[in-house]
């Protein structure tokens, strides 16, 4: 099984594993461990949920029913008119739940997964690994500027290389090399000198997210751009405007697999 077959089904529902995932698992520790942090994320979103609060009154405004403006006769019963009550608010009841469910659908289809989520905390974890680099280059150090040729010998490992170093140059690449996000694909990590910092541009030869989404923490912003062969993702500080890197990176990679 490979590695992006198991996260969709781990992904899916990590408290129920079939027998295959939990083999998988047991086999390679890479496994387990995307295990172990989707259960670990999961469990840090149940405070949140518990902590929410229904708003004062909203039950009763969900099952307010307006009176019905002409009278039904003398002549009908208690028990019909309980009758009546009754369904009227079971189709009441039944249109609050399709309303909800279509919102909610629309709002999953709209937005990143859980799998996209979990790939954006680890792109993040991946950032302070190399935090001491990033905040040299935020904070002036001396790096040199890497040619084009420094730079596709590290894309390389990922199957891609600049077509052209024009416009990156503008940026200034201040360190390239060959990283790992996931286990089973190749990535490289380009580290540049934005407006506002150090941004990041990680490549990655495959494709573990196929839609655009956007992920953040306190301090860092980031896009993960799908592209032909593989993702590209940006990162940088949450003032940076990273679209110009996106647009600048999309034009000039290419994917060499």
């Amino acid at each position: 099984m490979d590695e992006l077959e198991f996260r969709k089904r781990v992904y899916a529902n990590p408290r129920d594993l079939d027998g295959e995932v939990l083999e998988a698992a047991r086999a390679n520790p890479d496994y387990q461990k995307i295990v172990d942090e989707t259960l670990a994320f999961e469990d840090s979103l149940i405070p949140l949920i518990e902590s929410a609060e229904t708003p004062e009154g909203l039950m009763a405004q969900l099952l307010s029913i307006p009176e019905t403006a002409a009278s039904v006769g003398s002549n009908v019963s208690a028990i019909r008119a309980k009758k009546q009550s009754f369904f009227q608010y079971y189709a009441v009841a039944a249109s609050l739940v399709l309303a909800v469910g279509i919102v909610f659908s629309l709002s999953v289809n709209s937005g990143p997964s859980s799998a996209d989520i979990v790939f954006g905390n680890e792109l993040l974890a991946h950032l302070y690994h190399d935090i001491e680099e990033i905040d040299d280059i935020t904070n002036g150090e001396t790096y040199e500027t890497l040619d084009l040729d420094e730079v596709n010998f590290s894309m390389a490992v990922a199957g891609t290389r600049l077509v052209s170093y024009d416009d990156a140059q503008e940026f200034d690449v201040r360190s390239a090399k060959p990283c790992e996000i996931l286990p089973a694909y190749q990535s490289a990590h380009l580290v540049l000198e934005g407006s506002h910092g150090a941004v990041s541009v990680i490549v990655i030869n495959n494709s573990p997210v196929d839609v655009k989404f956007s992920f953040r923490d306190d301090r860092f912003n980031g896009i993960v751009v799908p592209m032909e062969q593989g993702n590209m993702i940006l990162v940088g500080e949450k003032n940076e405007d990273l679209n110009q890197y996106a647009s600048m990176f999309s034009e000039n990679v290419e994917w060499v697999i």
